[in-house]
């Protein structure tokens, strides 16, 4: 599609009313009169122009501009949506956006333009980084990434950040019809820039859709297009053939050298693996280049301020494991995990590794927002959807409701964790006050207590390194009784520190000393309810690849059956949960009472020995739609809702898993309702050749032409991502 603002256009076209004469007073013209068609309201036409497609809008407002050239439509109509949609645009455009600065000034066409899509593959890639620099104030980019499209190009790219960005959607396409070293000779990759983007870019309300696609590698070697590259059309040309009036009268467009030829999309690479003259041996098959390295820079991504408001989040990168990268710590990063994309709730991970036994449900226990997952062409299920599907798809059910209940124990254990640590500190700082007490009355000084603290610590230390050195001895022995024959390669002693087992004995001489510290009564006891699953959409298409769609749909009454076995296990353990948070709320009134009661014989034992917790707490997860405070390390109750101790209703919050459980059972009965999770299992992408479980090839293509569930997230998918996600 031609982009009117990304051409040069003609003064002749545009300004035709300016440049002509005006007639004389009382002078007959030989003009007929404008119709009056031709003399709407901008009004309308600016109507008209917000039905149009966003890709379409600026080529149809510079064709409105010349059929109504009196009153033509808004003029930032023309630069709202920026499209580049081949390479030799890229120059003109840039010359428009200069020109147009400097006869409109501040409000030129480069400050109204709001969305840019670099359609084109190839182009020249600093041409386009001036280009984005001329366009300041961009919501909504889409690039794609060709091979002339170095790391460097995209670098610069997000050097400065954009404050104004809402959607960034990448996609690359890497792939060569010769092979390439260059690019693994240079250590060449697109790391660099997404972690540049972590470093600079600040936290972004608006941010909330980000999208990394890599395209599938080439199967063979008509995936390449060999048809010479053309020159882009001018907007004269292109408005000579909207005109109304002959064709032969339109203006001429001015000459434009024809951009050379480029062989193929993807051309070559800098350098060529073998020559022309080597033609016979050059090999068929061959590494394509590959676009991360490391691909935990998105974790490091995610992690970062500026992925702190993202909601969706597509990434496609084939055959890697991106699952794994998204619930581990990020590289770099010491202290407590940290908490990546803490605000999202829809995730593609299409054409990547997911397994179902391996981190499904740590993915799903992380992302405590999580509504609609997309897995196509990820082989989740192992080769054994064929044989096992239905049992798998059950499994499946009950392991996405299991992630709340994992989910809920684990934030117990931690606050747990955290109400001990916390009487460990309080015994630390009163086991210290009083031995500078005991300092003070025993006739020493400040001074003195400084001096034996000094003191103390000293012989701490000189006691570890005893213990060290002690240690080291022992690892050296037992190595000499066991080292058996030994090459004269070996040496004989090592340099090398222990700190790993110097570190073990430190710890474990901490251990004992805490175990010996009196620490005071627990007071504080907290029960967490585990949460509901929030999942509402959850799509495998390609698992059930070559199998019918009979047993697909038995497939689905597997998965909503183990749906519903996973609630009935969550609306147990929420009863357990009830019963220890009432015998909790017992003792403690117990030892109230009996604390308040006089005693009528003396040494009379209490009802309860032991001093119970008295502060007895419940606590239970917000709602997926509910705003909820950034996690806090130092407190692992922020984020959760107390439930409050109700008498009269004492186990009313168990109703909503009850609820749960009606709603489910409703659509078995009825299938006209909408399940709490639709499954689907049509895939909405290609995905990458792949091993079998006999080492056969299995090719990740076909099934794409069936029907799609009803509101599944392939649907919603749709509707999100690309020019339909575009508003305005």
């Amino acid at each position: 599609m031609s982009v009117i603002a990304a051409v040069e256009p003609s003064h002749s076209t545009l300004d035709t009313d300016s440049t002509a004469p005006a007639p004389a007073p009382g002078t007959a013209t030989d003009e007929p009169p404008v119709p009056l068609l031709l003399r709407l309201p901008p009004e309308l036409l600016d109507l008209v122009l917000s039905h149009v497609a966003p890709d379409a809008r600026s080529y149809t407002a510079a064709s409105l501009s010349r059929v109504f050239p009196d009153a033509p439509p808004a003029y930032v109509h023309r630069w709202r949506h920026v499209v580049v949609g081949k390479p030799a645009q890229l120059l003109p455009l840039y010359r428009r956006i200069q020109r147009d600065e400097q006869e409109r000034g501040d409000v030129g066409g480069g400050r109204l333009a709001r969305t840019f899509a670099q359609q084109a593959w190839r182009g020249d890639a600093d041409m386009l980084n001036n280009v984005l620099r001329c366009l300041p104030a961009l919501d909504a980019l889409l690039l794609n990434c060709g091979t002339n499209f170095a790391p460097e190009h995209l670098q610069e790219m997000f050097d400065e950040p954009r404050p104004g960005m809402r959607r960034m959607e990448v996609r690359f396409r890497p792939y060569v019809e010769k092979a390439s070293y260059y690019q693994f000779l240079k250590g060449s990759y697109f790391d660099t820039a997404i972690r540049q983007l972590s470093r600079n870019w600040p936290e972004m309300p608006n941010f909330s859709h980000f999208s990394i696609v890599q395209d599938l590698p080439p199967r063979n070697a008509s995936y390449f297009d060999s048809a010479p590259a053309k020159a882009a059309p001018s907007l004269s040309t292109s408005l000579a053939e909207l005109s109304l009036s002959d064709p032969s009268n339109a203006p001429k467009p001015p000459e434009v050298s024809d951009p050379p030829a480029i062989k193929g999309y993807s051309g070559q690479g800098p350098f060529s693996f073998m020559s022309d003259k080597l033609a016979e041996g050059r090999p068929k098959n061959f590494a394509q280049p590959i676009v991360f390295f490391d691909i935990r820079c998105l974790g490091a991504f995610g992690a970062a301020p500026v992925a702190r408001h993202i909601t969706h989040l597509r990434l496609r990168v084939p055959s890697r494991e991106i699952a794994h990268v998204l619930i581990s710590n990020p590289i770099g990063t010491d202290g407590p995990p940290a908490e990546l994309f803490p605000a999202l709730r829809y995730l593609d991970l299409s054409t990547t590794n997911v397994r179902l036994d391996a981190v499904l449900a740590t993915l799903l226990r992380t992302y405590a927002r999580l509504e609609h997952l997309i897995l196509d062409r990820v082989n989740l299920f192992g080769f054994k959807a064929r044989d096992s599907g239905p049992s798998l798809c059950r499994e499946l059910g009950g392991a996405v409701v299991a992630a709340g209940l994992a989910r809920g124990k684990e934030r117990e254990r931690q606050i747990a964790a955290w109400e001990l640590a916390e009487r460990t500190r309080l015994a630390r700082a009163e086991a210290e006050r009083r031995r500078l007490q005991a300092l003070v009355e025993g006739d020493g000084s400040e001074d003195d207590a400084d001096v034996d603290e000094a003191e103390l610590a000293r012989r701490e230390q000189e006691r570890h390194d005893e213990e060290r050195r002690a240690e080291m001895e022992r690892n050296i022995a037992l190595a000499r009784s066991r080292r058996g024959h030994r090459s004269a390669a070996h040496s004989t002693f090592s340099l090398r520190d222990r700190p790993l087992r110097a570190r073990g004995a430190a710890s474990a001489a901490a251990a004992q000393a805490q175990a010996n510290l009196p620490l005071p009564d627990q007071d504080t006891i907290c029960f967490v309810l585990p949460p509901l699953p929030t999942l509402k959409t959850l799509c495998i298409g390609g698992e059930a690849q070559a199998v019918a769609a009979a047993r697909t749909r038995d497939w689905e009454e597997n998965f909503h059956a183990g749906w519903r076995d996973g609630l009935a296990k969550l609306l147990g353990w929420a009863a357990h949960v009830a019963d220890k948070y009432e015998r909790a709320l017992k003792r403690a009134d117990e030892w109230r009472a009996e604390a308040g009661r006089p005693s009528a014989t003396k040494g009379k034992a209490p009802v309860t020995k032991t001093k119970p917790p008295t502060d007895v707490r419940l606590f239970a997860f917000p709602p997926a739609d509910a705003d909820r405070p950034a996690r806090d390390p130092a407190d692992p109750t922020v984020g959760l809702v107390e439930v409050a101790h109700d008498p009269e209703r004492p186990r009313a919050y168990l109703a909503e898993y009850r609820d749960a459980i009606a709603d489910a059972e409703l659509w078995t009965v009825d299938r006209a309702n909408r399940p709490p999770c639709v499954l689907c299992v049509v895939p909405d992408c290609e995905g990458p050749l792949r091993r079998g479980a006999e080492g056969e090839k299995v090719d990740g293509r076909g099934g794409m032409d069936g029907v799609h569930n009803a509101g599944c997230g392939h649907l919603l998918g749709r509707g999100e991502w690309g020019w339909e996600g575009i508003k305005g």
